[in-house]
C-alpha cells in the first residue's frame, strides 16, 4: 500500500485538474444584441458616424490638390479612427466581428495609400484611395445595427 500512496496523490491531482479545466461554466455568444450591448453601441456609434461625416472635407483638400491638409487631416482627425473602429467592432456580434475588423483593416491601408499619394503629389491615386476608404467606411457602418 505504502508504494501506491505517491501515485495515488498524482492520480487525484490529474482528475482534480481535469475537473478544474473541463468542467466550468461555457461561456455563452450572444446570438441577438442585448439591451445592454445595444447601450454599448449607441454610446460608441456617434464618434464613429461623426468622422464618417468629415470625409468630405478631406475630399475638398484632394481636389484643391491641398497635399499639407490631406496629410494633416489623415493624421489628425482620422488618427481617432482605428481606436474608434476597434471599440465599436468589438461590440458587434461574434459573426459580424470578423468582417467589421477586416474593413477597418482596409480602411485604414486606404488612408495610408492616400497618405502617401498626397506625399508625392499624386491626384489621381489619392481620388481612388478616397473612395476606397469611403466605400470601407460606409460598409463597415451598414454592419452596425441602428438603435
Amino acid at each position: 500500500m505504502g508504494r501506491f500512496r505517491p501515485l495515488l496523490g498524482i492520480l487525484l491531482a490529474i482528475v482534480a485538474t481535469c475537473l478544474v479545466a473541463c468542467g466550468g461554466p461555457s461561456a455563452k455568444i450572444p446570438t441577438t444584441y442585448t439591451p445592454e450591448i445595444l447601450q454599448q453601441i449607441d454610446l460608441y456609434t456617434p464618434g464613429v458616424v461623426s468622422l464618417r461625416d468629415r470625409f468630405p472635407e478631406l475630399e475638398g483638400y484632394i481636389q484643391a490638390k491641398d497635399w499639407v491638409n490631406v496629410q494633416s487631416f489623415i493624421h489628425g482627425p482620422m488618427g481617432e479612427l482605428r481606436a474608434r473602429l476597434g471599440r465599436l467592432s468589438n461590440q458587434l456580434l461574434v459573426k459580424d466581428q470578423d468582417q467589421a475588423k477586416s474593413l477597418a483593416k482596409e480602411l485604414f491601408v486606404h488612408l495610408e495609400r492616400l497618405d502617401e499619394a498626397a506625399a508625392n503629389n499624386q491626384q489621381v491615386i489619392a481620388g481612388q484611395e478616397y473612395r476606397n476608404a469611403l466605400d470601407d467606411f460606409d460598409a463597415f457602418l451598414n454592419l452596425v445595427p441602428t438603435v
